[in-house]
């Protein structure tokens, strides 16, 4: 499977405005035609404002499918430009639904591996001023979800995202949304993600609690 990266999108922390006030974030990210050096940590180019919560070797990248955009202009009856959702890249044709954990992909030089959905916050929220956001991406499915890097290199708008090894598990990354968001206490999935030793140390022992 190939897909195309449509946007590159890079930022660091700032402050602005919103219709609550002043909000600190790196959120607001700006897309980048150049080649672009992908680290184990991240783009050159892109910071984190919350380091707790954000960044770190296993959410080097974050990805959006470009087209759940449709969805949510649809939705609220505005246009959103890429990357509305904070996204580092923008890619069409790729889903939830159909990515496991562990999958592998190339993208230019780089290398990378899925590790988790990505979890929509308050600063979504915030940004764009529409209180019921989050929720209503985590009611659709349509997060997104991060990736670690394998191996860096150079990244440029317009290069194909290209599945190099599926993971045999079958986990896909909704499976772990269904859990998160809307079926918590299913052992039997639960069982079957903690067992993708892809999935992020972290995230596994919170899973593991739920376990009876």
């Amino acid at each position: 499977m190939k897909y195309k990266l449509v946007s590159l999108n890079v930022g660091g922390p700032e402050c602005y405005q919103t219709d609550k006030g002043e909000l600190e974030s790196a959120y607001r990210k700006t897309p980048v035609k150049e080649p672009t050096f992908l680290s184990f940590l991240n783009f050159v180019g892109d910071e984190q404002a919350d380091k707790k919560n954000h960044g770190g070797i296993d959410q080097a990248v974050c990805l959006y499918p470009a087209q759940h955009y449709k969805h949510f202009e649809k939705e609220y009856n505005q246009l959103f430009p890429f990357p509305s959702f904070g996204e580092n890249i923008t890619v069409d044709g790729i889903d939830e639904r159909t990515v496991n954990i562990g999958d592998i992909f190339m993208m230019g030089e780089a290398e990378l591996q899925v590790t988790k959905p990505r979890k929509p916050c308050y600063i979504i929220a915030r940004t764009h001023g529409i209180d019921d956001f989050p929720k209503r991406v985590q009611t659709t499915g349509y997060t997104g979800f991060y990736l670690r890097v394998l191996k860096e290199g150079y990244v440029q708008a317009g290069d194909e995202l290209l599945l190099k090894a599926s993971n045999p598990h079958g986990v896909k990354v909704a499976d772990v949304n269904d859990v998160k968001y809307h079926d918590p206490h299913n052992q039997e999935k639960i069982r079957r993600i903690i067992e993708v030793e892809a999935f992020p140390e972290e995230d596994r022992a919170s899973l593991i609690k739920r376990l009876s």
